[in-house]
């Protein structure tokens, strides 16, 4: 699998997972949302995970789930310091 959208259900929030190569070539899944802040601004949330292999990435894509975009929208916001009201993650 390379490409996964998840829908939080309470916020409509979609978490994205695109697997792709970075300029050196190596296997990456990106992980990016936009949220609505406490402030109501609309940051963009991201992280890059980087892979061995092609069929790692893929397995990675295929295997996130709900809960793990709950946690990337959670550490992500901490790390930024964006006030995200609980309804959002």
């Amino acid at each position: 699998m390379n490409f996964k959208i998840i829908t939080i259900p309470e916020t409509q929030t979609e978490v994205c997972l695109h697997r792709d190569r970075n300029e050196e070539g190596e296997e990456i899944v990106r992980i990016t949302a936009l949220v609505i802040s406490l402030t109501g601004t609309e940051p963009m949330l991201e992280t890059v995970v980087r892979f061995a292999d092609t069929s790692s990435a893929q397995f990675f894509v295929g295997d996130y789930s709900e809960t793990s975009a709950r946690g990337f929208l959670k550490q992500c916001s901490e790390e930024e310091r964006i006030g995200v009201s609980e309804n959002h993650i």
